[in-house]
């Protein structure tokens, strides 16, 4: 059986000069492993593209590397001694190195069972987990607070806004387009939307939220940390889940003023950083959690509507995400 993939050939700037598609017969299974065929894969081209231009510090990549992380799909063979798998089953898979390619052999105990191979469960798993996760570990977020968000019409700042909603927090979402607008506008969970194309996110939020803002959640970084940064509320948290304007520019940019420290000592308030790998026990019960509340409605998951077919399109995929046009999550369906 032939398997179609794109992987990393060589390091380079962008997606088109690193990657090149290939195909490689299926290997037999070995004991414990099932054989996946991935219905739809998630893009995450900011975290992708760190990686094929050789920046992610703890993945070593051997050229040809298959690259993507999460992925659904039903299982299409099984190996000996699989003992709760079926042929049949439709399954969610979360692991580096995996998801690019029309079928991928996992070991039993790494999927997990969902009842349909849909693109709602592969934003639930893992971008909701970090969500949740994140909010609790990290944001240590408590009913009736004030949190901000950026990238709130993302895959994950949508999940991250219904969240706090769900706690009765006041909750501020910032994005960039009226249709991201519109997008948070349906979920009925913000109280304020900041369009930052029509209005300056710092003169909105030291206006309107000055000194008040318990958690800032920002994936964003730049001009966006600072704003948050500024008006933390004593003992506020400003959680860190991305460094997107860093990383679009490919370089650190060079600040000569104060440290951090200036800004929050006096207030008790603290910067945290999250990265979903480091509570990995802590997955199976977010997961719960978030499959629960997707099944009985409480929670919308929203897809972006722009369609992307076949391991070609991973790349027009990554493309339109990193142009800032997405609206929920991409994914590509295969």
């Amino acid at each position: 059986m032939k398997n179609k993939q794109l992987v990393v050939s060589s390091f380079a700037n962008e997606i088109r000069q690193a990657t090149t598609i290939k195909e490689t017969e299926v290997p037999k299974l070995k004991p414990n492993q099932v054989l996946v065929k991935n219905t739809f894969v998630g893009i995450n081209a900011l975290y992708d593209r760190e990686l094929y231009r050789g920046k992610i510090p703890y993945i070593r990549v051997d050229f040809p590397y298959v690259y993507g992380v999460e992925a659904v799909g039903e299982i299409v063979d099984i190996g000996s001694n699989v003992t709760q798998a079926r042929i049949g089953d439709s399954v969610t898979t979360v692991k580096v190195g995996t998801a690019y390619q029309q079928y991928q052999i996992i070991n039993e105990e790494e999927i997990v069972l969902i009842p349909k191979a849909t693109p709602e469960y592969l934003t639930l798993n893992p971008t909701g987990v970090s969500a949740y996760l994140a909010l609790k570990n990290v944001g240590e977020l408590q009913a009736n607070e004030t949190i901000v968000v950026s990238a709130a019409a993302g895959g994950l700042g949508h999940i991250i806004v219904q969240l706090a909603k769900q706690k009765g927090c006041h909750v501020v979402g910032i994005c960039g387009n009226p249709d991201k607008v519109s997008l948070l506008e349906s979920l009925n969970s913000c109280d304020r939307i900041i369009n930052h194309s029509e209005e300056d996110i710092a003169g909105v939020l030291n206006r309107e939220y000055a000194n008040t803002i318990n958690v800032a959640f920002d994936s964003v970084g730049r001009h966006i940390f600072d704003a948050f940064l500024k008006n933390l509320a004593p003992l506020g948290r400003l959680v860190v889940s991305g460094l997107a304007t860093e990383i679009n520019d490919g370089a650190f940019q060079q600040i000569t003023g104060p440290r951090v420290y200036e800004s929050i000592y006096w207030k008790g308030a603290s910067v945290r950083c999250f990265m979903n790998h480091l509570y990995k026990e802590q997955h199976p019960e977010a997961r719960n959690f978030l499959f629960n509340q997707y099944q009985k409605g409480i929670l919308q998951v929203k897809v972006d509507p722009k369609q992307f077919k076949g391991i070609e399109a991973i790349a027009d995929a990554s493309e339109y995400l990193l142009a800032g046009k997405s609206c929920g999550k991409v994914v590509v369906s295969l």
